[in-house]
């Protein structure tokens, strides 16, 4: 039971820090345009221009202010703490192998997107970095051309044809849409890392700690800049997944 409850709040907590922020970026004031590692928002492209599909604001204002509080009170501060103490260098390292936990994850959905290239990138940048970069804390791939290329099956779908779909915020997993609530538990599934048959729990639990601090670290510098220029912060959440996620999947 202490493993199961602790398996949770691991997972959660992972979730709050990719979804509030990874995707973030602002709507803003007088039509700037911020660009950084996390995020490239141009509030005059062609995403940023089309309509919102949000029907449940209000509920989804409510679970946005709630999520809030615990990034504020949890995440944050821990995430502080963390590149305070840990070297530039070392974050890195942690990073890279993080990020090279997800290229099996890539390389399924290039695949049914058959987007035959990035598949193929995605094999061989898990085989490269996990070998010569030493198991993923480099990224030996890269540096021969082979650049990351994120895909989850949200993005499948969407190219599927599941274009339309109401914008959802949830209580802990953050911003996301119904089509893209199913698509993060696909991808969930089919991470070969989530099973006790590649990796044992305790493994598993160190991992996505180091998620949760990780992820929520990179984005301290983009966060504290949304922080300062955004109008309205649930309306910057909302726009930049929305626009991020079609000029992804788009790419």
């Amino acid at each position: 039971m202490k493993k199961l409850i602790l398996t949770t709040l691991l997972s959660t907590a992972t979730i709050i820090a990719f979804s509030n922020t990874a995707a973030a970026a602002p709507t803003i004031a007088n039509n700037q345009t911020i660009a950084d590692d996390e995020f490239d928002l141009d509030l005059n492209s062609e995403y940023a221009q089309k309509p919102i599909n949000d029907p449940l604001e209000s509920f989804n204002r409510a679970v946005f202010s709630f999520n809030d509080v615990v990034d504020d009170f949890l995440l944050e501060p821990v995430a502080i703490g963390y590149t305070t103490v840990m070297p530039k260098w070392g974050q890195k390292r942690v990073s890279n192998f993080l990020s090279n936990l997800g290229e099996p994850v890539n390389l399924v959905n290039s695949t049914l997107q058959a987007k035959d290239q990035s598949a193929f990138t995605a094999l061989w940048r898990f085989i490269i970095n996990s070998t010569f970069g030493l198991l993923g804390t480099f990224d030996a791939a890269s540096e021969i051309g082979l650049a990351k290329k994120p895909e989850s099956f949200g993005e499948t779908l969407y190219v599927w044809g599941v274009e339309e779909s109401p914008y959802l915020v949830l209580p802990i997993l953050g911003p996301s849409t119904l089509r893209d609530g199913v698509g993060f538990g696909v991808d969930y599934a089919l991470n070969p890392f989530n099973y006790n048959t590649v990796i044992d729990s305790d493994e598993r639990y160190i991992i996505a700690a180091a998620r949760i601090v990780d992820t929520r670290a990179r984005l301290l510098p983009t966060t504290d800049k949304l922080d300062e220029i955004a109008l309205d912060r649930y309306v910057t959440y909302r726009s930049s997944y929305l626009q991020n996620f079609e000029k992804s999947a788009n790419e």
